[in-house]
């Protein structure tokens, strides 16, 4: 469809629209601004802004469009763009584009009108998953990536030609370099195209494997020559501790089912009574391969580990596709439900966030005031230097104080390790290094790693106490005994069947092991 088409089609829809409706998503379009404002920027957010002051082709916990994406927003690097609001814009625009997407997919299909086509986007639109995107994170960058590559790939088997073939790889390509959840998609699509290869022809399913293997093989060329970084954190430092309990696999049924509207799983079900409520076999084939490995694979994960709410976005996303089977009617209905559900979830976080000192108990009011108020946090550190004592604070403080120099002390977490190839704690040997430290408690646990610790105490608003401290005489033997040694054997040493294939590129395989003169397996 072309631009003046679509334009016209909108505005016939638009004034066909109740108050009721066109109500509903202003509101939530206005709400959402709202909270790109008032939200607090995340640890995770602010780990991912980190990737995008340099660009690399990876980074250590997931694959790295994220970084590409924050780093094109910043002016290339340049800090041009370097705003909040320039960083949350592209995820308020990727829910308006995926819903376009959503709109245009449907109209491959002849017999699918262009009203009910626009219901369904717009109940997407409105969505409590639309809400989410507020923040720009990689869970937000992969679900745009996969619609856009789904939108494409449904396109060159409909319209079949190399373009359209080799747009659809790229995309793919672009999910999985997004968070490898994008690998079960592209196996449930490639998987389709094999079975209606007679019809859709091999040229298409070469020309759009070819290309994603293009990016496959970047990702394994990083990982190869950067200690398997992501495949060792997202397949087996994330699966350690794994035990069976019940409520995480109801609890995983249950956020789908919400995810995807109680209401329209209702109206879904319930369509299958009436025939006449119908839509394409080739449409619904393809959102199901597309769609449902992710969700058969985070159901097996829920029977050992707890899922996250973010965790099957990509795969409900493409589930809404199939309300196209619901009467304009119900969709109507969906619309304004999903609508209100959100409004009713964002009015409420915005009351919690404006209410936050009264909500936490005093024991976790030195976690929250790092992010409510980072301003009184920053005020007190020097520039310069300084350390944390996790990635999360490390990033947010870094943003805020507008300090390149903010680093990570002592940590053993699976978490945020980026930071790792920005130190050299073998360099800072009988050093002074300045540290945050958010507890009095772990004021103790620093002093293995100094000659001699001081302590300055400092508070900000509500009560909370941080503490700035000089340790003198970094001790890196201990540290690395202690601290560094543990990182490298959970996090940094590979299984021995992986390939050693740094050894066959004639490379350097592991810059954290070079760097602490540790000997790889």
């Amino acid at each position: 469809m072309n631009p003046n088409s679509f334009c016209t089609s909108l505005a016939q829809f638009w004034i066909a629209c109740s108050w009721h409706e066109r109500a509903v998503l202003v509101a939530f379009l206005l709400l959402k601004w709202l909270l790109i404002f008032q939200v607090p920027l995340t640890g995770d957010e602010a780990y991912f802004i980190l990737w995008g002051q340099s660009l690399s082709l990876g980074y250590y916990d997931h694959p790295p469009m994220v970084g590409w994406v924050l780093w094109l927003l910043n002016g290339f690097g340049t800090g041009v763009g370097d705003h909040l609001l320039v960083y949350r814009s592209f995820a308020y625009f990727a829910a308006i584009v995926i819903a376009y997407l959503l709109y245009q997919t449907l109209l491959f299909y002849p017999n699918i009108r262009s009203t009910t086509a626009f219901y369904v986007a717009f109940a997407f639109l409105v969505s409590p998953i639309s809400l989410m995107f507020v923040v720009t994170a990689n869970d937000t960058v992969l679900v745009f990536f996969a619609v856009v590559a789904f939108y494409f790939y449904t396109k060159a088997l409909a319209r079949p030609t190399l373009w359209n073939a080799g747009l659809a790889g790229v995309f793919l390509g672009l999910a999985f370099l997004s968070k490898y959840f994008a690998a079960f998609m592209l196996l449930g699509l490639f998987l389709y195209s094999l079975l209606t290869v007679r019809q859709y022809g091999w040229k298409i399913l070469a020309v759009i494997t070819a290309v994603v293997l293009l990016f496959v093989a970047e990702n394994l060329y990083f990982n190869a020559t950067h200690c398997w970084n992501n495949i060792l954190f997202n397949f087996f430092s994330r699966t350690t501790d794994s035990t069976f309990e019940l409520s995480n696999v109801l609890t995983y049924i249950a956020m789908v089912l919400v995810l995807l509207s109680p209401l329209g799983v209702f109206y879904w079900i319930k369509s299958f009574k009436n025939s006449s409520e119908s839509f394409p076999s080739p449409l619904f084939k393809q959102t199901l391969f597309a769609s449902l490995p992710l969700l058969v694979v985070l159901l097996l994960v829920s029977f050992t580990n707890p899922v996250g709410l973010h965790w099957p976005l990509l795969s409900v996303t493409l589930l809404y596709l199939l309300y196209v089977r619901l009467s304009d009617d119900r969709l109507r209905k969906l619309v304004l439900f999903n609508g209100y559900s959100s409004l009713i979830v964002g009015v409420i976080l915005l009351i919690a966030l404006g209410s936050i000192n009264q909500l936490i108990p005093d024991s976790q009011k030195h976690h929250v005031a790092v992010y409510t108020q980072p301003e009184k946090v920053c005020a007190q550190l020097p520039k310069g230097r300084v350390f944390t004592l996790g990635y999360s604070s490390q990033s947010v403080l870094s943003y805020h104080c507008q300090n390149d120099e903010m680093h990570v002390f002592m940590s053993t977490s699976k978490y945020g390790r980026e930071d790792d190839k920005k130190t050299d704690f073998k360099a800072m040997d009988g050093q002074t290094l300045t540290l945050f430290v958010p507890h009095k408690k772990e004021l103790k646990k620093l002093e293995p790693f100094f000659r001699n610790i001081l302590v300055e105490p400092f508070e900000v608003e509500g009560g909370v106490t941080y503490y700035l401290v000089q340790g003198q005489g970094f001790d890196y033997d201990t540290y690395r005994q202690k601290i560094l040694t543990v990182v490298n054997e959970q996090f940094y040493t590979a299984p021995d069947w992986f390939p050693k294939v740094t050894e066959w590129l004639g490379v350097e395989g592991c810059g954290f092991k070079s760097t602490y003169d540790f000997k790889d397996k």
